[in-house]
């Protein structure tokens, strides 16, 4: 047979033609990916309740085939959709359904980073917070005070209940530094938890404020008595029988107008509820609203206290002697 001869170079040769088919369709046509990120988008999410995704996002998303037919795609035409018809409150893991246009099918392979996503369930708390100022730095101006109001002055925060336990104020930061009049400004407000860190993913009403920025003239100082204020007393049958505190007096700074209305300064209550002996009590001022103590702001409270004597007891007095008899007239 005519055909076997030269098999082994007839066999080479064909797979040579292969390799070379191969190798021109690579250059002209190469297989390239393409790595586009992609919004995870949530439908079907049952109100009155906040969704938060564990994984990262955007989610990658691979388009990979011949050149030409990658280069013709763009991100804006895939979808990433997690479904949570059948999610459950806590943690879950649902799969990724990527949407593309159906003329993809054919000769683009479409691959997720990841085939599910974890996420959390959990109810929507909503609360009202009112706004806290924090100024820094100093006005260019001397010898002025910074006073700072915002509009409105309180927000509405809602979102997952372990964020929301966590707010403890909602605050505008503002730096004083170089200010040489007073300015308006719109400014968002950053909710915060116990150690002053910014907690995310809060939804705010209204997500900014108004901040009204005045510089007034360095206000008086006025020296004001201190007054302690006693609460509960002592168990009977003690009493306070003396106290004092020192310092016995305090300066206030503030505006005339609202130092005017300010003649005595007193303690917080102080609690003797279970105090049946002389102590000294580290108490902290109730300081009036719109002044500012200068220096500490807790005082020294010394109280004596005493056991109340019992009465003595009263001893019964001897009967009254009984009148003499008198004598009738005619009787010897």
């Amino acid at each position: 047979m005519h055909w076997r001869e030269n098999l082994i170079e007839k066999i080479g040769s064909l797979i040579t033609a292969i390799v070379l088919v191969l190798y021109v369709q690579s250059q002209l046509h190469p297989i390239v990916e393409r790595v586009y990120e992609v919004p995870i988008e949530l439908v079907n999410v049952p109100p009155n309740y906040e969704v938060s995704l564990l994984t990262r996002t955007p989610l990658r998303i691979t388009v990979s085939g011949v050149k030409e037919q990658v280069e013709a795609t763009a991100g804006a035409r895939l979808r990433a959709l997690v479904d949570l018809s059948n999610a459950q409150l806590g943690e879950n893991s649902l799969p990724v359904k990527v949407e593309y246009p159906r003329e993809w099918d054919s000769s683009l392979t479409i691959t997720p980073e990841t085939p599910r996503v974890r996420l959390q369930i959990e109810q929507r708390l909503t609360r009202q917070f009112p706004i806290r100022v924090v100024l820094s730095g100093k006005p260019e101006l001397q010898e002025v005070l910074a006073e700072a109001i915002p509009e409105p002055a309180s927000v509405r925060l809602s979102g997952g209940t372990s964020k929301m336990r966590r707010v403890r104020a909602v605050q505008v930061n503002f730096d004083l530094t170089g200010l040489q009049g007073d300015l308006e400004v719109d400014i968002t407000p950053i909710p915060v938890d116990e150690k002053g860190e910014p907690i995310l993913n809060l939804q705010m009403n209204p997500s900014s404020v108004r901040l009204r920025v005045r510089l007034i003239p360095q206000p008086t100082v006025k020296t004001v008595p201190i007054s302690p204020r006693l609460g509960t007393l002592p168990p009977f049958p003690y009493r306070v029988v003396w106290f004092s505190v020192e310092p016995v007096s305090v300066q206030l700074r503030g505006s005339p107008a609202r130092l005017e209305d300010i003649n005595v300064i007193e303690t917080q209550p102080i609690s003797l509820r279970n105090v049946t002996r002389d102590t000294q009590l580290k108490v902290p001022l109730k300081i009036p609203f719109g002044v500012e103590v200068i220096g500490s702001r807790e005082v020294t409270v010394q109280v004596r206290i005493e056991r109340e004597q019992e009465p003595p007891a009263e001893t019964p007095k001897p009967p009254a002697p009984a009148p003499p008899a008198t004598q009738k007239e005619g009787e010897n």
